[in-house]
């Protein structure tokens, strides 16, 4: 008798361990062979496998390999339904879940969205992070329906990124999603607002963190798509990303402390390092603590033109806390934080700012769009996940592209970083 093997199977090995038909430990982008040896380590591309079920019942007048046969069979539905086949298996042993069964489609996202897409997630680095994106995640989204159809419309939008040729079709099927999953947004938000009216506990006692979860992911799904219209037309600010990042600070930090205390399944999110949505972080926590000659670096993005903005010595109170945060994310860049923090501490920059500094960026005011061109230069060094590749350098330039000519000369240093011909290291000035 042949001995048993203690281990499973490779079968998604490289290239290179399958020819020589040894065991691969399928790490990437090395495998341990290829890595001890220094040899170049290839593996295949996965490819979408399509499945059909033969129709064994009798009774049956229709088959259901028509759910089952493509990725995309019907691009413009949004429904959840499932045909499931009428066995004994299904009608006798299983009880029916309380959510509309998911069609193929939304199986396929979903799938995607555990193997893949959680692991790009912020901050996703941390073991107990990652796990939260990939298991908690999906499991809360089980429990409220609005997020489920967030989840699913992040992955279809990063499907789209994956498979160019499919983009067109996953347009439509994300579309149908997130407008699912913002109506249920607002609907629960809208709650919020009525039960406000019986104190600050009643409105924090209605934030859960499914709620709380969903607001995060609607941000980082408004901000992935702004490359789905970028150089069509003018230049249109961030303007819905910026409110949307900014209401997740408006729910989390009622529940903070709570979700914290009592370990809740996205608390090892709320805790990883840096720490962005407390109540009492102030706007120059940007970046770490320390001298790195950055202090003051920025602030000529506050001095100059003396006089020209309307609003007086407030205005400028904003514009001065803003570039302070900008002032500590360079700080954060230059003592060379991981693209995980970097990516945290620009995502946050809309909630621990000052929401005046919002309706500056959408009256197109010269000053705040100069400090938003800022901000995404300072991570563009940190663009290595598909939901923000592309996007620096997009807002800048067209930013750039809509400044009076006077600003024009400010711009030269983010304009630089963002094509790769100015070290963000280097002076600004």
């Amino acid at each position: 008798m042949p001995p048993r093997l203690n281990h499973r199977k490779s079968t998604r090995g490289c290239r290179r361990c399958k020819a020589r038909k040894v065991k691969c430990s399928e790490t990437r982008p090395k495998c341990q062979h290829c890595d001890r040896h220094n040899l170049p380590c290839e593996y295949a591309p996965l490819e979408p496998r399509m499945y059909t079920y033969r129709d064994d019942s009798s009774n049956r007048s229709t088959s259901t390999a028509s759910t089952t046969t493509a990725l995309l069979s019907s691009p413009t539905s949004t429904s959840t339904s499932l045909s499931i086949p009428s066995t004994s298996l299904y009608t006798n042993n299983l009880q029916p879940p309380h959510l509309t069964p998911l069609n193929t489609t939304s199986l396929r996202l979903l799938h995607l969205y555990i193997t893949s897409t959680s692991h790009t997630m912020g901050t996703a680095q941390i073991p107990s992070v990652r796990e939260m994106w990939e298991l908690s995640v999906p499991e809360m989204a089980f429990e409220y329906q609005p997020l489920l159809s967030t989840l699913l419309a992040v992955a279809a939008a990063h499907r789209a990124r994956l498979v160019p040729s499919e983009a067109e079709e996953l347009r439509r099927v994300q579309g149908g999603f997130i407008a699912q999953a913002v109506g249920g947004h607002r609907a629960e938000t809208a709650k919020l607002a009525v039960s406000s009216s019986s104190g600050a506990g009643g409105r924090a006692g209605g934030v859960t963190e499914t709620l709380c979860m969903n607001a995060i992911l609607i941000s980082l799904y408004t901000l992935a798509c702004r490359m789905d219209g970028g150089g069509v037309g003018e230049y249109e600010p961030p303007n819905l990303w910026l409110n949307m990042a900014r209401g997740v600070r408006t729910v989390v930090s009622m529940v903070y402390f709570r979700l914290v205390e009592e370990r809740a399944r996205i608390a090892p999110l709320l805790v990883a390092k840096p720490v962005v949505h407390r109540k009492d972080v102030e706007v120059q926590d940007g970046g770490p603590k320390g001298s790195s000659g950055v202090e003051g670096a920025l602030r000529f993005l506050v001095d100059m033109f003396p006089g020209s903005e309307e609003g007086g010595e407030e205005v400028m109170g904003i514009y001065a806390q803003c570039v302070g945060y900008l002032e500590g994310l360079l700080m954060a860049v230059r003592m060379g934080e991981s693209e995980y923090d970097i990516r945290k501490r620009f995502s946050s920059f809309p909630s621990m700012v000052p929401g005046e500094f919002l309706g500056l960026v959408s009256e197109r005011r010269p000053r705040a769009l100069v400090i938003l061109a800022y901000l995404f230069a300072l991570v563009k060094g940190a663009e290595g996940v598909w939901w923000l590749r592309g996007i620096p350098e997009m807002e800048v330039r067209g930013i750039d592209s809509i400044l009076p000519e006077e600003w024009r000369g400010v711009m030269e240093w983010p304009v630089g970083v963002v094509m790769g011909v100015v070290d963000v290291n280097e002076s600004v000035l």
